[in-house]
């Protein structure tokens, strides 16, 4: 399969590269040069539709990661309109070329709670897809615009838009790991992200899956996590702390687990998270 990742020079699009390059001719359409291999470079801003349009030609499938990752660093219209409408223009571009596959990145601040500004509680635990979307921050909002994009597109195309939902990504670069440390000191202060994450090797696997998988649906949106928080402590006194607004618990929410279900993606995707933040070096 001939594939090109969008973001392929950035921190987690690096191992999404390299996991698609053992089986496909992978190509970086990016605004940064990559660091690794002979890898085919594309310098093209997503905000250039017809630049897009010129780049996107005989590749089979597309799997975006570009865009800026949170809200906290750029004016609230410059976050949304560059993962909003770029999102839109690689679209357009797709469904121009005729491409059939688009694996799209998207993440659970479609939830809302990562960056709410007012008091939000999961409704149930844990949360899978049935759970309502409500964010109200720049970032959260572009990922649900783009996630109705894909919808459109497969209506419009036919063109298959799987949109994965990962939490933080953890990666074991020396400079993330120092960091990690601090969250896991302060974990009370993270409770808006739901002590929820994926290790970035687990987001290669679940693209490839995405890519690969003959059975899946034309567009739908699946959580990718880790089976476990990321505090090393029990979920459910977690969320009578934190939450004790949420009093829908399933019985399955025991242990450690997740405040996210990947169930979806497990029986779907075939995902099934191998790492933990315990794999890296503390």
């Amino acid at each position: 399969m001939r594939v090109l990742v969008t973001g392929g020079s950035g921190l987690v699009g690096r191992y999404v590269v390299r996991e698609l390059q053992t089986d496909h001719e992978v190509e970086i359409l990016d605004l940064v040069h990559p660091t690794m291999g002979e890898v085919p470079f594309h310098k093209v801003d997503l905000l250039d539709a017809a630049a897009l349009k010129h780049v996107i030609r005989e590749f089979d499938a597309v799997v975006h990661l570009a865009g800026i990752p949170h809200p906290l660093n750029h004016p609230a219209d410059v976050v949304f309109r560059t993962n909003a409408l770029g999102t839109f223009n690689l679209l357009e571009a797709c469904g121009a070329n005729g491409i059939r596959k688009f694996v799209f990145i998207s993440s659970e601040s479609v939830l809302g709670f990562a960056f709410s500004t007012t008091r939000m509680w999961p409704l149930s635990l844990p949360i899978d897809e049935q759970h309502p979307l409500r964010p109200q921050d720049p970032y959260g909002l572009s990922k649900v615009a783009c996630e109705q994009l894909c919808a459109g597109f497969t209506r419009r195309t036919g063109m298959q838009t799987i949109c994965l939902r990962p939490p933080w990504i953890w990666a074991p670069e020396p400079e993330e790991i120092a960091f990690y440390r601090q969250l896991r000191a302060e974990y009370p202060n993270w409770f808006k992200n739901l002590w929820a994450y994926i290790h970035v090797l687990d987001v290669a696997g679940a693209v490839r899956s995405s890519l690969e998988r003959k059975d899946l649906p034309l567009h739908d949106s699946f959580y990718i996590c880790a089976s476990e928080n990321w505090t090393g402590q029990e979920s459910r006194p977690l969320a009578v702390r934190f939450f004790p607004e949420t009093t829908q618990v399933a019985d399955s929410f025991a242990g450690s687990a997740s405040f996210i279900s990947s169930g979806k993606a497990k029986e779907l995707i075939g995902f099934a998270p191998r790492y933990s933040w315990r794999d890296l070096p503390f």
